[in-house]
């Protein structure tokens, strides 16, 4: 039986919601968990997968709820909180204690809003294209609040297709920085590609997560952060993570990748696998991190599920 078919029915016996999430897993070692960016999907990773899966490590890809062919969540919009709960309760099941986790854009956000609310499971964020807060700066906040509020945002995005999102989006990113933004021509067809998989309905509830995140109490714990931005990437992006390594000196560490985009992991995957592997080896790594398997590791959100199953 598979691991996901044995976690789909430890939920129904127990009267917990079922899991929206699809991964895989591959490898074995320390875990690390990769969470890819908005509308794309899971396949932005395949040039990391193998290479960390043969270095000893425990690599667990996720689907995203809405992306690709993973169900919807039952909710109206969607909010990080909301994907990040998938998460936890992904962890609890596979009885990992705590790991790395590896953020693209949506995915960084997800990160940090784990690493904020359960720093004590958090080994380290790496956060790719980072966003710390869609208000972070004076023209951030009149743009979401005013040229651009979220009703706004969602009534445009609930009137387009799939089709039209893809143009609207890559037109978009061309006027702001050129092609070069989202990464080379094998990168772009690649984000082309994985956005066509897309439904029409989740694209609004997806982008109502996006807009309504805030800044996260990455003081919370002590855990490292690496921050991997390429050298194309919007002049905002930059700014956010030079942001978050002002705000921790001491734990946070800001590389940039020559010549790639925003999906830098996916331009070039032989600079980022690098950076990566060197960062994961500095850390010291000691036998707690690894997957467990004799000890309670149920966070008190999903205790708060199997003692309220309806809620």
């Amino acid at each position: 039986m598979r691991i996901q078919d044995e976690i789909f029915q430890t939920r129904t016996l127990h009267n917990l919601p079922p899991l929206n999430i699809k991964y895989k897993i591959t490898g074995q070692g320390q875990p690390l968990l990769f969470i890819h960016g908005a509308y794309i999907s899971d396949e932005v990773w395949e040039r990391q997968v193998p290479y960390f899966a043969e270095h000893r490590y425990r690599v667990i890809n996720v689907l995203l709820p809405s992306h690709g062919d993973a169900l919807p969540m039952d909710i109206a919009e969607y909010r990080v909180d909301d994907f990040t709960n998938e998460v936890v309760q992904l962890l609890d099941h596979l009885r990992i204690s705590a790991c790395v986790f590896i953020g693209l854009s949506l995915g960084s956000m997800i990160a940090q809003n784990f690493a904020a609310r359960f720093p004590e499971r958090t080994r380290g964020i790496v956060l790719l294209g980072n966003v710390a807060s869609m208000r972070l700066t004076l023209v951030e906040r009149t743009v979401t609040a005013v040229l651009f509020p979220k009703w706004l945002a969602l009534r445009l995005f609930g009137s387009l297709s799939t089709k039209q999102f893809i143009k609207l989006s890559f037109m978009l990113t061309w006027f702001m920085r050129g092609n070069k933004w989202l990464g080379n021509k094998d990168t772009r067809q690649k984000i082309r590609d994985m956005i066509s998989q897309m439904k029409r309905e989740e694209i609004k509830r997806i982008f109502a997560a996006v807009h309504t995140f805030r800044k996260q109490n990455l003081a919370s714990g002590d855990y490292p952060i690496l921050l991997v931005n390429g050298q194309f990437d919007s002049p905002v992006i930059h700014h956010h993570a030079r942001h978050i390594v002002r705000n921790h000196p001491y734990r946070a560490r800001f590389e940039r990748i020559a010549g790639s985009g925003h999906a830098c992991n996916y331009d070039d995957p032989d600079a980022f696998n690098a950076l990566l592997k060197h960062w994961l080896e500095e850390m010291d790594w000691t036998a707690e991190m690894a997957t467990t398997s004799g000890i309670d590791c149920t966070s008190e959100y999903n205790r708060s599920l199997e003692i309220h199953p309806s809620n």
